[in-house]
């Protein structure tokens, strides 16, 4: 990683920007322009609407508001800004957008037409106005700050009482954007005609993943909490969490499935994988993560074409060429 992107008091949209991992330079994190950027890149397969919980969270949210989410509900970028929403109880109106008709109000916001769309409102010297937000740490760590009151919006998401714990998890929110999210959709694109091995992609990803483990709360003591940072649920968690709910599409489609030990198989990583256990227990257990998801049969209808390598979607093709992700 280069030395710009290393110290722990740059600014907040700076870390947004990703280190380069070993097998292909990542310039940022994704954004779901990688899944919808055009209507010419996107798959047949991922219209529709949200399913099960999250259409229930949606309906409830469909009402106008002036703060605005624009997203998809397949999308993980999204599902990142959605769970803020819920855990911070914050007002606003969520609207889905279809990705072959974007509708021209949301191209006007934002011409890029990227989803998750955060549409703020703000008052100018021409009145009231709209101004909008994109990139899913973005958006997440906007949200967080803007919705402060905590009886209102609950606990903060990142750490206030310790400046390098706060600076800590945003390097560790960067491990998951440049490392851990970019090696899920090389493992869930695979395919024999590969040059890499799914053994080799297999590994790279649950090397990413331990490294991530290793560096969260052991969880000790009666004080102990399942999450990143013990009881405290942070803007880590929210970052991988899309990804970790998604991961039963790897075992899936692909054969030998994501490869995490069985319970008493891990060797000597049995602990780490063990405090991964608890971790993604306590995830699906989240209200917030509960109510943003749709049918698990919706998702895999949706990856289809990822595990398949057909997709074309932006991320999809530059994870097939082996270049930066756009």
């Amino acid at each position: 990683m280069r030395s710009s992107r290393q110290t722990l008091l740059t600014t907040w949209f700076l870390l947004t920007k990703t280190s380069r991992p070993s097998f292909t330079p990542i310039k940022k994190p994704f954004s779901h322009r990688n899944q919808t950027r055009t209507m010419a890149s996107v798959d047949s397969s991922n219209k529709g609407q949200a399913t099960g919980l999250a259409a229930k969270y949606a309906e409830r949210h469909s009402g106008e508001h002036p703060l605005k989410l624009y997203g998809a509900w397949f999308c993980p970028f999204v599902q990142r800004s959605w769970i803020v929403l819920a855990e911070k109880k914050t007002p606003h109106q969520y609207i889905e957008i279809n990705p072959y008709h974007k509708a021209p109000q949301f191209l006007a916001l934002n011409p890029r037409g990227l989803v998750p769309t955060l549409a703020v409102p703000s008052v100018g010297k021409g009145g009231k106005a709209t101004k909008p937000l994109y990139e899913s740490t973005v958006v997440c760590e906007y949200l967080d700050e803007a919705f402060t009151d905590e009886d209102k919006h609950g606990p903060r998401l990142l750490p206030l009482d310790d400046v390098y714990e706060r600076a800590r998890c945003r390097l560790w929110i960067d491990h998951i954007g440049s490392r851990i999210v970019p090696s899920f959709y090389r493992f869930i694109q695979h395919t024999p005609e590969k040059e890499y091995s799914i053994e080799g992609v297999r590994t790279e990803f649950l090397g990413h993943l331990r490294a991530l483990v290793k560096e969260m709360d052991p969880d000790e003591g009666e004080d102990g909490g399942p999450f990143f940072l013990g009881s405290q649920f942070s803007l880590v968690d929210v970052m991988l969490a899309p990804w970790a709910k998604r991961l039963f599409l790897i075992d899936h489609y692909k054969p030998g499935g994501v490869g995490i030990p069985a319970a008493g198989e891990g060797g000597d990583d049995e602990w780490v994988w063990s405090r991964w256990r608890k971790w993604q227990d306590a995830i699906f257990e989240r209200d917030s993560v509960k109510k943003t998801w749709s049918d698990d049969d919706q998702y895999i209808e949706v990856y289809k074409r990822y595990a398949e390598d057909k997709t074309g979607s932006e991320v999809g093709k530059a994870t097939r060429q082996g270049r930066s992700l756009p």
